[in-house]
């Protein structure tokens, strides 16, 4: 799915090169396409590493872990 938005993100040049570079090399058919899915795998692991850390503390609470 594709969605435009009136929001933008500034990045220096010399980043935009890069991804630039890579998104051709990791054979991306944009910029833009390679940049999307570099942040939707980010924010996912962090999604993920905070539902651990949740479990975690509701395991601690009912006494399973220390």
């Amino acid at each position: 799915m594709v969605f435009s938005s009136d929001k933008k993100i500034k990045i220096s040049k010399d980043l935009y090169h890069q991804l630039e570079k890579l998104s051709q090399v990791a054979g991306y058919s944009s910029v833009d396409e390679f940049i999307n899915h570099v942040l939707e795998r980010e924010v996912k692991s962090i999604q993920e590493s905070d539902d651990q850390e949740e479990a975690e503390r509701q395991l601690r609470g009912l006494g399973y872990i220390e």
